[in-house]
Parts: C-alpha cells; structure tokens; sequence
C-alpha cells in the first residue's frame, strides 16, 4: 500500500488503482468517457449519493487491492461525507466505463473484487463493444446474474435502486 500511495501521490494527473497488489496507472480519460459517466451519473444523483473516482476498499482485499470506480452509488445519508477512504460494503452500484486499456481489468479483474467485497450491482459500460453488462447477485465472490444491454436499450436495476438507465447517449469511440 505505501507503494500505491508513493506512485499515486507523485503523479496526481493520473488514474492509479491497485489490483492484487499490482498498481495500474492509466492516462486521464477524454471527453467522451467522461460524458458517459456524467450521462449515468445525472440519472442516479436525484436519489443516490453519486460519486465518481470514489477510494474503494473492502476488508477481504487485505491492503492489496485499492479500486477507484467511474462511478460509485450509495444511499443518500452518504451526501455530504468525506471518506478519504469509502467502505465497500456501502454501495449498491460501482461503474466502469471500458477504455482500451483499460478492457482486461474492467471486464475480467474488477467483476471479481466487487463481488467478493458484495457489491450489489457492478455496471460495466462497453463503448468498443456498445454494450453494458450489469453484473449483479453476488455470492461466494462470483456474480449470479449478468445482463447484457445494447447502447440505445435501457438497463434494468433491481432493488433498491429499482431504475431502468437510459443508455440511448452512449456512444462508442
């Protein structure tokens, strides 16, 4: 971790995250990831405690994995918090917004850690492929359901979101 925190305070301009004690360092994301995100983010906001590139960590990582979601969602009474550090356990949805390279970590890597930390929902946006795939029930660190919607076809969120996301904005690179 001090590792982590050394690189990442070096080069605020970068994206750090650190998977299974491995620290993954990507470039700012451009103007049409983040319009994807704000696109997700705006429909969430009314209700939720929206964030984006929230610390995330859970107790199971063990110090080894350190993850910053595109996009994190938890209960209101969240509003307001400052977590330098925000607890896992208090989300109902993170989001990731596939880049190049970024692929491997967001799709494979990532659905794992959220559902072994029982992230409830886990919405993976996939503008190389324009598809989102929700991955939710977790269990003994797997995810039992996986819902794949095309750009343009809503996605469906169970409780306690209960929403159907528009995702008639998203584009692909």
């Amino acid at each position: 971790m001090h590792r982590f925190e050394a690189i990442d305070a070096a080069f605020p301009d970068l994206h750090a995250e650190m998977i299974d004690g491995e620290v993954c360092i990507e470039t700012l994301v451009g103007w049409a990831h983040g319009r994807m995100v704000v696109t997700l983010l705006t429909q969430l906001a009314a209700q939720w405690c929206v964030a984006t590139k929230v610390n995330t960590v859970h107790d199971s990582w063990q110090g080894m994995t350190y993850l910053r979601p595109d996009l994190s969602v938890a209960d209101l009474s969240h509003q307001g918090v400052n977590h330098e550090d925000f607890p896992a356990d208090e989300l109902a949805l993170v989001g990731e917004v596939v880049s190049p390279s970024t692929a491997d970590k967001d799709t494979r890597r990532k659905v794992e850690k959220y559902a072994i930390a029982g992230i409830p929902y886990y919405l993976v946006v996939n503008p190389i492929n324009r598809e989102c795939v929700l991955h939710s029930l977790p269990e003994d660190g797997r995810d039992r359901s996986r819902v794949v919607s095309k750009f343009g076809d809503p996605v469906p969120i169970g409780a306690p979101i209960d929403t159907d996301l528009d995702t008639s904005a998203l584009r692909t690179y």
